[in-house]
């Protein structure tokens, strides 16, 4: 059974990705997690490494500090850190219509898509 702490970190998370409309796999596609992992933090079963909760609030566009804060003082605030955005709205969109048509093929297959695209990221970040 989790602590309070990691249900109330847990029900942030579901809280912030359903305001975004996302899947769990969504979520944890765009984070580098896997689903049940992911799942399992936010029904607070799991204590995610602080390395993991930074990706999981990047992928959310959401300062690390709010996934600590009750659902009742999340309220914008001027000294909210900004968070790097890696995607226009427009190519956030494309992302997640290619994460749904990535569920219409195999388990294997979906790996070596995924894969392949961690693989032409990492080349492109280096191009950079």
């Amino acid at each position: 059974m989790g602590t309070n702490l990691q249900t109330e970190v847990g029900s942030q998370i579901r809280r912030f990705r359903l305001e975004r409309g996302l899947t769990i796999e969504e979520l944890a596609f765009r984070a580098h997690l896997h689903p049940s992992y992911l799942g399992d933090i936010e029904r607070g079963t799991r204590n995610p490494s602080l390395l993991n909760l930074k990706k999981i609030a990047e992928s959310l566009s959401q300062p690390v500090g709010s996934l600590f804060a009750s659902a009742k003082s999340t309220t914008p605030s001027s000294t909210r850190e900004k968070q790097p955005q890696y995607l226009s709205p427009d190519m956030d969109k494309v992302l997640v219509s290619l994460i749904k048509s990535l569920r219409k093929n195999s388990q294997k297959d979906q790996a070596y898509i995924i894969k392949s695209a961690k693989t032409l990221s990492a080349k492109l970040k280096k191009s950079r």
